[in-house]
């Protein structure tokens, strides 16, 4: 009982400027609670009334949920893509500070070289393959002509 009369005190003290808000909010959840209750009462009488906005409180909950999810994946990947962005230029910074101009020049080169022997090696075997392919269905066709 000691508790409420300070509490009571000390709303009457020098805090007592809050009290009309404090009124303002118990009007308005008075307000409030005498629109609810009859919808309550009526959404009780009738069941189906009931399952129906229950349904719909589901279904707006469950959309809510889903694009919070939608926004997580959407805030990883883009900070996927930006560390991915801002790694990648710095890591090339890095190469170009510690190789110089002329050894990033000699790196690209090399690169270029080195693909193009690859590209020109696997074009080779694929025009020897599509010679042999041609060659084996000619004499396919010899063997079937006879």
């Amino acid at each position: 009982m000691d508790m409420v009369q300070d509490w009571v005190a000390y709303a009457m003290g020098d805090h007592a400027g809050a009290l009309p808000y404090a009124r303002q909010a118990f009007s308005a959840i008075s307000t409030i609670k005498s629109y609810i209750v009859p919808l309550v009462d009526q959404i009780s009488q009738k069941p189906d009334l009931a399952t129906i906005a229950l349904l719909l409180i589901i279904v707006l909950v469950s959309l809510k949920i889903l694009d919070m999810l939608y926004q997580t994946v959407l805030f990883w990947a883009r900070l996927v893509r930006r560390v991915v962005l801002w790694g990648g230029l710095a890591a090339l910074a890095l190469w170009m500070y510690t190789r110089g101009p002329d050894g990033v020049a000699d790196d690209i080169q090399y690169w270029f070289e080195t693909w193009n022997g690859e590209y020109r090696k696997f074009k080779d075997q694929e025009r020897v393959a599509r010679l042999m392919h041609q060659k084996a269905g000619a004499g396919r066709r010899q063997a079937n002509w006879y």
